[in-house]
């Protein structure tokens, strides 16, 4: 792809994004609009605010990169990051959460829509990416993350196929862009290792090594897949890389 088509697919990326988290809200019960979480389990309401968090990170960091102000790194935030955020908002309503949530979305989507699609692809474009580009960084932030969490959310729900068909779709969207390839691949074995689907874990697997040879090393530690450690073709695939 290139540049051009690449906007027009993150704008679509995005899109899918926004119905798939419609279609999420639309189908959560009273009950679980109303559970209040903790640190080992996130309800909706705690996920939102979370990804809200999140995405008003994104906004902030481009926006005064843009005007040449000071752009805060995550390390900023030691006392709100992730379990300070569930706790902050531990007793706010779920229609909150959902506010915040969507106005950071609607927010970032027209942030990206004023850059032009040289300048989402230029990986120096500003220093706080560290050679990523800005479209790169949003296929993170709003493609996979968001994806991850409504699909962790349905998992640990029991409804393991709406899990599976969301990784499905996201994978399919974000492996079309050259940078995120190789990581979507690699994070749907991911997936698939969790969900017990041992052979579709370690087919996705070889093809991301094909792509991202380094991806080998982390995937010898990566806890993840430690429900492949005994299988012998996930064995083989280090013994086969490593001739």
């Amino acid at each position: 792809m290139d540049n051009k088509q690449q906007k027009s697919e993150l704008m679509n990326v995005l899109s899918v994004i926004d119905n798939a988290c419609t279609k999420f809200f639309d189908n959560l019960t009273t009950e679980q609009k109303e559970e209040i979480g903790s640190l080992e389990k996130w309800s909706a309401k705690d996920m939102l605010f979370h990804l809200a968090f999140w995405g008003d990170h994104f906004n902030t960091q481009i926006t005064n990169a843009k005007k040449g102000e000071k752009v805060p790194q995550a390390g900023d935030y030691t006392d709100q990051v992730n379990d300070g955020v569930l706790f902050k908002h531990l007793h706010h309503q779920f229609e909150e959460a959902r506010e915040a949530f969507e106005r950071s979305l609607k927010a970032s989507i027209e942030i990206l829509k004023r850059y032009s699609a040289d300048e989402l692809n230029e990986k120096e474009f500003y220093e706080y990416l560290n050679g990523r580009t800005i479209l790169n960084r949003a296929l993170g932030t709003f493609g996979w993350h968001i994806g991850f969490h409504i699909s962790d959310f349905y998992q640990k729900e029991g409804q393991t196929k709406k899990a599976a068909a969301l990784q499905e779709t996201f994978t399919e969207k974000l492996r079309g862009f050259p940078s995120w390839e190789a990581n979507a691949i690699y994070n749907l074995a991911c997936f698939y290792a969790q969900t017990d689907e041992k052979g579709k874990a370690i087919t996705h697997l070889k093809t991301a090594f094909i792509t991202r040879p380094d991806f080998i090393e982390w995937a010898k530690q990566d806890s993840d897949l430690d429900p492949l450690r005994k299988e012998s073709d996930f064995i083989a695939l280090f013994d086969t890389n490593q001739e």
